[in-house]
Parts: structure tokens; C-alpha cells; sequence
């Protein structure tokens, strides 16, 4: 019985840094965001202007911009080439919007250039698409397979459940420094470009470091929610053979 509640003790005290991080992240990303959207930018133009300009400037004038609902929903889709801009980003000529506009088009030019981090990050999606199924029941009916002493077949199905788990671990991992390197590419791009003086380009940077922070919990959550399975699958084992 000691063993049980041993268990879910583990499975709470372990995710708390990781949730306590979530909320940093979320705290200070929206925070810094909704700060530099209300500061307007010089220039005077769009996100969406701003972003068509450097795509255009890169050679990439097939790529499609378009306006997505909710907030931060910005994504850049490689299989449509399609940049979407969300409502609070798409139409507002702010320093912050520009930033998350920017840092898109930071993804659309590592795919241009075969940025090796993100290739790698692509081939793992269509893997943890189908593994997230099998996860919990390969473990499970491993567990159980143990208990009736079918051990060899039992830690093969436990392993591999644990590897499949472990691939999101290496997915945010991989998906740091591609968001990372997003980050930098729109930074120099604005400033480069003359799209921005050194003044509103410290107030993207500042935008960008905010979002990274929500990759960066991200990370550590996968990091602590794989130790807490490895934890569990050790104790119910050892609950087993008791």
C-alpha cells in the first residue's frame, strides 16, 4: 500500500518545477507581448507589410501570407508555404507584432536554406504523430505481461514504450535552438533591412527572448514528465514483485 502512494507522491512532486515554469513562460511572454503591441512602430507599417517586404527581399514571393483567429497562433506552415498571422499580429503596425511577424519569416528562410536543426525537427513530427498512441499501452501491457512472467517480452514492450516517450524529449530539445535561431534571424533581418532603428529592434528582441522562455519550459516539462514515467515504471515493477 506504501508503494502506491509512493507512486503518485512521485508523479506530482516531479512535474511541479515544470509547471511552475509553464507559468513563468506564459506569464512573461504575454506580458512583454501585449507591453510592445501597444507601442507602434515608426515606420508605420503592418506586420503583414513588414513581413511580405522580407520575404519578397529573400526571393521567397511564393510564399503566401494570411490572417489566423486567437492570439500568438502565428505559425509558418512549410507543406502550404503559407505564413499565418494571428488577429492580434496580421493587421497592427506595432513593435510587437513586427517582432512575431518577423520571427515567422525567420522559420520560412531556415526551410529555404535546409537549416539542418529544423529538417530534423520535421522528420521526427510524423514519428510522434503515430508513437503518442502506443506509449502508454505498450508500458501498460508490459507491466502486466511481467506480472504473469512473461519478463523478456515484457521489457521489450517497456523499453520501447519509454523510447517513444523519450523521441518528444529529443523533439523539444531540437525544437530550442530552431526557435532560438528563428528569434535571431528576424532580429538582424529587421535591422538590416532598415525596417526598425536599434531602439524598437531591442523591444523585438525583448518580445522574442519572452517567447523563447515557453520553448525552454517546454523542454524541461518533457525532460521531467520522462523521469517521472521512468520513476513509475521502476516502482510498479517493484510493487510486482512484492
Amino acid at each position: 500500500m506504501f508503494g502506491v502512494y509512493f507512486i503518485y507522491y512521485i508523479l506530482g512532486i516531479v512535474l511541479i518545477p515544470g509547471i511552475i515554469l509553464g507559468i513563468f513562460a506564459q506569464t512573461k511572454v504575454h506580458t512583454t507581448f501585449n507591453k510592445y503591441n501597444q507601442i507602434e512602430t515608426k515606420h508605420g507599417q503592418t506586420a503583414h507589410q513588414v513581413a511580405r517586404f522580407m520575404l519578397d527581399a529573400g526571393g521567397c514571393t511564393e510564399t503566401n501570407i494570411v490572417p489566423i483567429k486567437g492570439e500568438l497562433t502565428d505559425n509558418f506552415n512549410p507543406k502550404t508555404n503559407t505564413v499565418s498571422l494571428s488577429q492580434s499580429v496580421y493587421n497592427k503596425n506595432t513593435v510587437g507584432a513586427v517582432g512575431v511577424a518577423a520571427h515567422e519569416i525567420g522559420h520560412v528562410f531556415q526551410h529555404k536554406q535546409g537549416y539542418a536543426p529544423i529538417k530534423a525537427r520535421n522528420a521526427l513530427v510524423p514519428i510522434l504523430n503515430l508513437s503518442s498512441f502506443f506509449v502508454w499501452p505498450l508500458i501498460l501491457i508490459g507491466l502486466i505481461m511481467e506480472i504473469l512472467y512473461y519478463t523478456t517480452a515484457a521489457n521489450w514492450l517497456i523499453y520501447i514504450g519509454l523510447g517513444l516517450y523519450a523521441l518528444n524529449t529529443l523533439f523539444c530539445l531540437i525544437t530550442l535552438p530552431v526557435e532560438l535561431n528563428a528569434s535571431k534571424r528576424a532580429y538582424k533581418m529587421l535591422v538590416a533591412s532598415g525596417e526598425m532603428d536599434t531602439e524598437e529592434a531591442e523591444g523585438v528582441k525583448k518580445v522574442l527572448n519572452a517567447a523563447a522562455w515557453t520553448y525552454v519550459a517546454a523542454l524541461v516539462t518533457s525532460i521531467l514528465s520522462l523521469i517521472r514515467l521512468i520513476l513509475l515504471v521502476v516502482l510498479s515493477r517493484g510493487n510486482n514483485k512484492n
